[in-house]
């Protein structure tokens, strides 16, 4: 009783950290939007976009393999430490080297250079914060990170505002990004105790590094995935249409992460405590799968139909072209976020070489195709982010159902399908209002909300066992538990 306390505890104050960033971020991300230009994002985002890889080999998986360890933790941690400094410097000293380069082969805009080289000072606040930030995660000590996140979180937010109100462009970006990483090394150092030693335990150091290459390697597979495709936009088409592509996909998969990405530990958390009852794990992924594509389909309709009227309120006349992209964006994350579940229910069930081979069909495909779509233009490159790697997805993600549950696992999914089907006819519906009232704004958006009040009906029917199920669990969660009640038997 007193483990599972203990875990809950935990796990309350994880989710209460994750829901703080995401409360606060979204609010900054609006406001700078309104104030800055898509250039001035295309050039923060190129600059991220080599210091988010750099940290794939500063880092190199030591976090990982130091919250894996149970033996030797402070000759681990020290290694870790030094380990993750010495790459710091090597790495950030080969980014300020190279930074011309990497500017003109890959983004051809020279102001990326300079930027570039002043974030590598986030790489060595990094490498000196890393472990610290580990120490509390394998302590369990959720309820400090919460206070780090949450008191650095806002602080980019209150330097950048300021600073780009008085026309600092990116540099208003720069500056927040760094006195907000300034902030949470300060702060970590403060509420941990753990201090590094002159000291090298090499035995230790040789374990470690063997572990955390593993997990380099499926960062490294992670960043392909995350980034090959501003990569490829800022190749093709230049920071300003980086900036618009970069800001459009974020908005989109932020309204999805909003909703659904607290729930992501919760739902490996819960799987992994069914403990060896495969069918349980089965019935409650394959039902979870049919709840979520009952929300998010109909969802991403919702945001594709008003991505224009998104446009015109949110982000102003300089962002024209981005109501496209949240537009498509919206329509893969809807069609996706259904078996977003699945990889905690694999890692449950020690299949984790699943998600290892999803990451890696996932990394080989995505560029491969997005440079072909890129070459025809920015709008068959959206069109092919979004529809082209949707399909692929839902092929890959099927077919790794029908490995881990076999037929029944893919025949679950036929309500989602059924859904996709109706939302994408009620799209082609819009597109013949939209013909036939053009001119007339009124009565084509009162058709609009007709469309997405139709969609989330006849979805919340077609999976309506689902929604009884849980609103059930509500109801049950809420009730005071009577003395006849186990705890086994409390949901």
């Amino acid at each position: 009783m007193a483990e599972s306390h203990h875990l809950f505890h935990a796990f309350k104050w994880s989710i209460a950290s994750d829901l703080a960033s995401k409360a606060i971020q979204p609010l900054v991300f609006l406001v700078l939007a309104r104030l800055l230009t898509p250039e001035d994002f295309g050039v923060m985002s190129a600059a991220l976009m080599v210091i988010a890889l750099s940290q794939i080999f500063w880092e190199a998986g030591m976090s990982k393999a130091l919250i894996q360890r149970q033996a030797d933790i402070e000759d681990a941690a020290n290694a870790a430490f030094w380990i993750n400094v010495g790459m710091g410097l090597l790495v950030a000293g080969a980014i300020y080297l190279v930074a011309g380069t990497v500017a003109n082969t890959f983004f051809h805009d020279p102001r990326v250079v300079l930027v570039l080289r002043v974030m590598t000072i986030q790489v060595l606040l990094g490498a000196v914060s890393a472990v610290h930030t580990a120490l509390l995660q394998k302590e369990m000590k959720f309820n400090r990170l919460f206070w780090v996140r949450f008191s650095t979180v806002g602080l980019p937010g209150l330097a950048s505002i300021p600073l780009a109100w008085h026309g600092m462009g990116y540099w208003a970006l720069v500056a927040g990004t760094l006195l907000g990483q300034v902030a949470q090394v300060i702060t970590l150092w403060r509420i941990t105790s753990w201090r590094p030693r002159w000291s090298f335990n090499t035995l230790v150091a040789r374990e470690m590094t063997r572990f955390g290459g593993w997990v380099a390697v499926t960062g490294l597979m992670a960043w392909v995935y995350s980034w090959s495709d501003s990569l490829i936009v800022g190749k093709y088409f230049g920071t300003a249409l980086m900036g618009i592509y970069r800001v459009g996909n974020q908005f989109s998969t932020l309204v999805f992460a909003i909703l659904l990405g607290p729930a992501l530990p919760v739902v490996y958390s819960k799987f992994s405590l069914i403990g060896a009852n495969e069918e349980d794990k089965v019935e409650k992924l394959l039902f979870l799968g049919r709840l979520v594509g009952a929300i998010t389909i109909p969802m991403s309709m919702a945001v594709f139909l008003f991505g224009g009227l998104l446009e015109k309120i949110i982000f102003g006349e300089k962002w024209a072209g981005v109501s496209f992209v949240i537009s498509m964006i919206a329509l893969k994350e809807g069609v996706l976020w259904p078996f977003a579940f699945n990889i905690e229910a694999y890692r449950s069930m020690a299949k984790p070489h699943y998600e290892t081979w999803i990451a890696c069909l996932s990394s080989v495909l995505n560029p491969v195709i997005l440079v072909v779509c890129a070459r025809q233009g920015f709008v068959a490159f959206v069109y092919g982010r979004a529809i082209l790697l949707a399909v692929i997805g839902v092929l890959i993600h099927l077919s790794f159902v029908f490995l881990a549950f076999g037929k029944r696992g893919t025949r679950s999914y036929i309500p989602v399908l059924r859904i996709w089907l109706l939302c994408v006819i009620l799209m082609v519906i819009d597109r013949a209002v939209h013909a036939a009232e053009k001119n007339n704004t009124h009565y084509y958006y009162l058709a609009k909300i007709s469309l997405v009040a139709m969609g989330f009906l006849l979805s919340f029917r077609i999976a309506r066992n689902e929604f009884s199920t849980i609103w059930k669990y509500v109801l049950q969660a809420y009730a005071k538990p009577t003395l006849t009640q186990s705890p086994s038997q409390i949901p």
